[in-house]
C-alpha cells in the first residue's frame, strides 16, 4: 500500500514573491541584478561557468553526538560514510537548531529566517508563499530542483514543495502500520529514489537535490539485519509508541512518585511539563532506557549505510567532483537525560538543539583545500544554511534572511556569529491561543533559548522557570547558575538577547492545516482503529 504523490513541473524562472530584488549575482564579469540575467535568457542564470551541483541531506531526529565524527569511537553509533564526509570537508560542532520540530526546522532550513518569521509555528501548519525558500532562489538561477521526502511532516500540503519542480512524497509505511505515526518511507528507498532522480539529470544542468531521511525517528525499528547486529543490547524490545510511553511513565514516577499520576509522553506533549519534572529530574536510565537508546543507535548506523549508497551513486553518476554537500539534521532527540524523556518538542537543551552540520565542497571548487578537515566550534544556526549555501555560489542573499554566511569558518578565517536561538514548539494545549490574544508569537509561552559563546539561557514562560549554563564546564546541561551572583552580569545579557529575539517577531500568516486529521482518521477507522489524534505527530 502506498501513497503515491510525485509531482513533477517546471518551475519558471521568475515566479510571484519567488526572488527579492536585492538578490544579485557576482561574477567575473561584475554584478548583475536578476532581472538582467533574467532578460539574457535561461542559460545565463547560472552562478558560474560550470556551477556547480547541491545536494542537501537532512537526518530527521538525530542527534550530533550520535555521529561518531564527533562523538569518537567510543560514541553510541557507528557512521563510517558520514565520517568520511565530514573528512572531506568542514564540520561544525556548535550547531544549533531554530526550533525543535521537523517542519519548523526545516523551513527555517530552507528559509534562512526564524521561525517568528517564516510563520510556521509546528508540525501540521502552512508554510505561506510569501516565504522565498532555497529551492526557489536556486531555481530562479538555472537550477533544477529535486526533493525527495522519508515523512508526511514536509508533504507538500503544507507548502513545503514551494520551488520544487520535482517533488516526491511517495510514502509505503502508513499511520497505524507497524507502529508509524504517521506516513513514511525508510532510507534504503530514499536514497534509492533518489538517485534515480540523479541518473535522469542532465548533467549539463545545475541540480539542487534535498533528500530527507526520517529513520532516526521513532517508532525505533531498525532494519533486521542492524537488529540482529545490536541484539545483545536490544534484546527483545520493540521501540514502539506503547514501550515508549511505558519507559517515560516510568521515569516519572521516579519524580513524582509512585502514588502519583504521571502523564506520561503523550500528556506531556498537549499539557506540557511540571515544575517538579523539571527541576526534581532524575536521569538515571533503566534497563527499557538502555534498551530503547540501542534501537535508537541502531537506526542511526542503518542509515549511514542508505548515505554510502547515495554517495556512491553520485559519484557513479559523474556529479561528486562538482557538488556542494550540506549534510543536517532538524533536531535531536532526548532519552533521559532531562525532563522531556524521549521526546523533541517539550524543552531545548543540546539533546534535542544541537545538530550535526557538515560542508563538504566540490573538487574543482579553488578553495575546497582550505576547508578539507576543518572543525569549527562557533556556535551557528540552521537558518545560516540558505545565506552559506548561496555564498558558495555566488549569489547574494536578500535582507529579508536572518541567518549568516558561515563562508568564512569554512576557510579558518574569523566571524563573529552573535547570539543563535531555539523554541519549543510543545505543549499543544491552550499555550498558542493564549499567546496570539497577547498579541506576541504563538510560540513565545513555550521554552525558548539562546547561545552565545560558552553561554546558554533557557526561559520558560509558562512554567515560570529560568536555567543558565555554562556549556564548556556542564555540556549536559545538569548545573542551573540561575542564582549564582558571580553570573549576574551574564543572566542579564543573555535575557537582554532573547528579549531581543523576541521583538524581531514578524511571522507571515500561517494556519493549522486540518486535511491532515480527516486523512489518518478515516485510515485508522478502515484498519479498525479508533480516530485520529487531534494533533499531528510529532
Amino acid at each position: 500500500m502506498q501513497t503515491q504523490r510525485t509531482t513533477f513541473r517546471r518551475i519558471p524562472l521568475m515566479r510571484q514573491h519567488s526572488i527579492q530584488p536585492s538578490i544579485f549575482m557576482r561574477s567575473s564579469w561584475g554584478r548583475l541584478t536578476l532581472a538582467a540575467l533574467l532578460a539574457l535568457g535561461p542559460n545565463s542564470c547560472s552562478p558560474a561557468a560550470q556551477p556547480w551541483h547541491v545536494v542537501l541531506i537532512s537526518l530527521d531526529t538525530t542527534r550530533a553526538d550520535h555521529l561518531s565524527c564527533i562523538s569518537g569511537p567510543e560514541g553510541p553509533a557507528r557512521t563510517p560514510a558520514i565520517d568520511q564526509l565530514a573528512s572531506e570537508g568542514a564540520l561544525f560542532l556548535q550547531a544549533q537548531t531554530s526550533a525543535v520540530t521537523t517542519l519548523s526546522a526545516h523551513s527555517s532550513l530552507m528559509t534562512g529566517t526564524w521561525p517568528h518569521r517564516h510563520g510556521v509555528v509546528r508540525n501540521g501548519f502552512d508554510l505561506a508563499p510569501e516565504n522565498q525558500t532555497l529551492a526557489e532562489t536556486l531555481g530562479a538561477f538555472g537550477y533544477r530542483t529535486r526533493a525527495v521526502l522519508g515523512s508526511f511532516a514536509l508533504e507538500s500540503r503544507f507548502g513545503f514543495d514551494q520551488g520544487f519542480e520535482v517533488f516526491d512524497e511517495s510514502f509505503d509505511l502508513l499511520v497505524g502500520a507497524e507502529g508509524a505515526d504517521q506516513n513514511q518511507r525508510l532510507a534504503d528507498r530514499v536514497t534509492g529514489v533518489a538517485l534515480t532522480h540523479v541518473r535522469e539529470h542532465d548533467a549539463s544542468e545545475p541540480l539542487f537535490l534535498f533528500t530527507h531521511y526520517f529513520d532516526a525517528h521513532a517508532p525505533y525499528d531498525p532494519p533486521p539485519a542492524m537488529r540482529k547486529a545490536w541484539a545483545s543490547r536490544i534484546g527483545n524490545t520493540v521501540g514502539d509508541p506503547l514501550t515508549v510511553e511505558r519507559a517515560v511513565k516510568a521515569g516519572q514516577a521516579l519524580v513524582l512518585g509512585s502514588g502519583v499520576r504521571t502523564p506520561g509522553l503523550a500528556g506531556t506533549v498537549r499539557g506540557g511539563l511540571s515544575k517538579a519534572l523539571v527541576t526534581e529530574h532524575h536521569s538515571q536510565p533503566a534497563a527499557l532506557d538502555t534498551q530503547l537508546a540501542a534501537l535508537y543507535a541502531a537506526e542511526v548506523e542503518a542509515l549511514d549505510g542508505a548515505l554510502e549508497r547515495l554517495f556512491v551513486g553520485l559519484q557513479e553518476a559523474g556529479l561528486w567532483d562538482q557538488t556542494i554537500v550540506v549534510l543536517t539534521a532538524d533536531h535531536g532527540e532526548t532519552f533521559t537525560e532531562h525532563a522531556d524523556r524521549w521526546n523533541h518538542g517539550l524543552w531545548v537543551h543540546d539533546t534535542t538543539t544541537r545538530v550535526p552540520l557538515m560542508i563538504r565542497l566540490p573538487a574543482t571548487h579553488p578553495k575546497a583545500q582550505q576547508s578539507r578537515g576543518q572543525k569549527i566550534s562557533t556556535v551557528v544556526s540552521n537558518v545560516d544554511v540558505y545565506p552559506t549555501v548561496l555564498g558558495l555560489l555566488g549569489i547574494e542573499a536578500g535582507p529579508e534572511v536572518q541567518g549568516v554566511d558561515l563562508g568564512p569558518l569554512l576557510f579558518g578565517e574569523q566571524l563573529q556569529r552573535g547570539a543563535v536561538f531555539s523554541e519549543a514548539t510543545q505543549p499543544w494545549m491552550g499555550l498558542e491561543d493564549a499567546a496570539r490574544k497577547k498579541g506576541r508569537w504563538a510560540n513565545s509561552l513555550k521554552p525558548h533559548s539562546v547561545r552565545k559563546g560558552r553561554w546558554k539561557y533557557i526561559r520558560a514562560p509558562y512554567l515560570e522557570l529560568e536555567q543558565l549554563f555554562d556549556m564548556e564546564a556542564d555540556p549536559g546541561e545538569q548545573v542551573n547558575l540561575l542564582l549564582d551572583p558571580a553570573m549576574a552580569k551574564v543572566l542579564g545579557d543573555m535575557r537582554n538577547e532573547l528579549i531581543g529575539y523576541y521583538r524581531l517577531a514578524d511571522p507571515f500568516p500561517s494556519s493549522f492545516n486540518r486535511s491532515q486529521i480527516e486523512e489518518t482518521r478515516a485510515r485508522l477507522e478502515a484498519m479498525g482503529y479508533g480516530g485520529g489524534e487531534e494533533e499531528p505527530p510529532r
